[in-house]
């Protein structure tokens, strides 16, 4: 008699680091989610922070 599947264990999701492109786990461990790491994250936010920037010194 086979035994019935465990549903409970969850199945590690990965997504793609948006700056580097590395696989991270989307878990609550994973301190930098969606970033492998705070460099990433950080990079991330620089270039959100010169795009706002710019678009804000451009002439309408």
């Amino acid at each position: 008699m086979q035994s019935e599947p465990d549903i409970t264990r969850k199945t590690a999701v990965t997504v793609p680091c948006p700056s580097c492109g590395q696989s991270v786990k989307w878990e609550e461990t994973s301190t930098w989610r969606p970033f492998c790491s705070r460099r990433c994250q950080l990079i991330d936010l620089n270039e959100w922070l010169s795009d706002e920037e710019e678009n804000q010194q451009k002439p309408d």
